[in-house]
């Protein structure tokens, strides 16, 4: 009969490595039943785990020549004893047994929420996480919030105060989000509050990845600067267009009172000759009188306020305008009113064959009304938006507003622009 005493050296070593191998497994399954509270794997794993310690023991006194000592006899004696086979047969029954107790463990620890399953859930999560005592002492950190901390700091993260205040000093503030930016490009966001309202023994810190926000955001911003600069030109040029075709009514209303001028001078040039009755010298001289009153006008300062400048130009021309309400001071609300006053004064003048012109302003919180009628004739027909009603249209609609024109039964001209 073969026994373990008589198996050659090299042999001996592989059965007592593997006997180490299998007490190991024994205490890992004794740990994890203990920490799940299983009972049974406690008591199946105990008595084994006590076996494989003898045998262990008895396996190295044999090899390295201190059996003979008797520090663990019995054992030495049975491996003495005992035919190779029976030891085979015990450690092959002892290794199903741990891999049953594994297997069950795995199986107990996949079906069920442990310690160990909440931090491999935290150490996935795409933001960085870090849980800590006020002194700074870590409780609970996963592995974003450290390739971030090692990123910005060149350092592991040991200690959330010292790393808090590190961001917190090289953050910018928008809103109610500091951010920080890291070498690579990559921005994030942070955030620093107290776990539980009751007790604040325990507090989180929290980042974002928002890169990809951030870039938009800038994005946005640049585009807004640049539609900025863009309305502010062309209200620069649509107070220039106004001021242009203000000065062209003006100077084509004075041609018109010069041509008239001539032709009365004319028409008293045959009451000299003729002679003529009381009332036609007394009309001659009234109309000569507005003439002139009119022409002396020419060296008067041109208002500098569009408004002003539609004023004065309605004056000038005897057409008389109603504003009720309020006139906005918001830009480019009221260089769009404007605008369109101008339109429907030159329309009253033009097409109307009318004197006066009514501007109606209403306000509320969100938009600003205005609507434009005349005492004039109505409009034969649809009314083809060109010009400057085509440039009043393009104005209001590019600053979020919106343009309504009804022809019938009467010219009205609405503007609802959004403040």
């Amino acid at each position: 009969m073969i026994t373990f005493i008589n198996l050659p050296p090299f042999i001996q070593s592989v059965i007592g490595v593997y006997a180490v191998i299998l007490f190991l497994l024994s205490t890992a399954g004794i740990a994890t039943g203990i920490m799940h509270k299983h009972v049974k794997v406690v008591i199946i794993s105990a008595p084994i785990c006590v076996l494989l310690y003898l045998l262990d023991q008895a396996i190295f006194d044999i090899i390295s020549g201190t059996y003979v000592l008797g520090r663990f006899r019995n054992a030495e004696k049975a491996l003495e004893e005992v035919s190779f086979i029976y030891l085979l047969v015990i450690l092959v029954v002892i290794t199903v047994i741990e891999l049953g107790i594994f297997w069950y463990n795995r199986k107990w620890t996949d079906n069920n929420i442990t310690a160990r399953s909440i931090k491999e859930a935290i150490d996935n999560l795409p933001i960085g996480v870090c849980c800590y005592e006020p002194n700074g002492q870590i409780v609970l950190k996963n592995h974003q919030v450290e390739k971030i901390c090692r990123e910005y700091t060149g350092e592991p993260l040991l200690n959330a105060v010292t790393f808090l205040y590190e961001i917190t000093a090289g953050s910018r503030q928008i809103e109610k989000d500091n951010i920080i930016k890291l070498k690579n490009g990559s921005v994030y966001a942070f955030n620093d509050r107290v776990m539980k309202e009751k007790d604040d023994n325990l507090r989180m810190l929290s980042i974002v990845d928002i890169t990809e926000q951030y870039q938009n955001t800038k994005t946005l911003e640049e585009k807004q600067r640049t539609v900025s600069k863009l309305n502010e030109e062309l209200i620069l040029y649509g107070k220039q267009i106004v001021a242009s075709i203000a000065a062209k009514e003006i100077l084509d209303a004075k041609v018109k009172i010069h041509d008239e001028l001539g032709a009365n001078l004319l028409a008293s040039k045959r009451y000299i000759l003729t002679g003529g009755t009381e009332a036609e010298r007394a009309t001659i001289e009234t109309v000569l009188r507005n003439n002139l009153q009119y022409l002396k006008q020419e060296t008067e300062i041109t208002p500098t306020d569009e408004l002003a400048l539609i004023l004065d130009t309605a004056q000038k021309l005897e057409i008389k305008m109603n504003i009720l309400g309020k006139m906005t001071d918001l830009e480019p609300q009221r260089h769009i009113i404007v605008t369109g006053m101008h339109e429907c004064l030159t329309n009253t003048i033009r097409h109307a064959r009318g004197d006066e012109l009514t501007i109606r302003l209403e306000e509320t919180d969100n938009e600003i009304m205005a609507e434009f009628t005349n005492n004039g004739n109505a409009p034969d027909k649809e009314i083809n938006e060109r010009g400057g009603l085509a440039l009043l249209r393009s104005l209001t609609e590019k600053n979020g507003g919106t343009m309504r024109i009804d022809s019938a039964p009467r010219f009205v001209l609405t503007l609802r622009l959004k403040k």
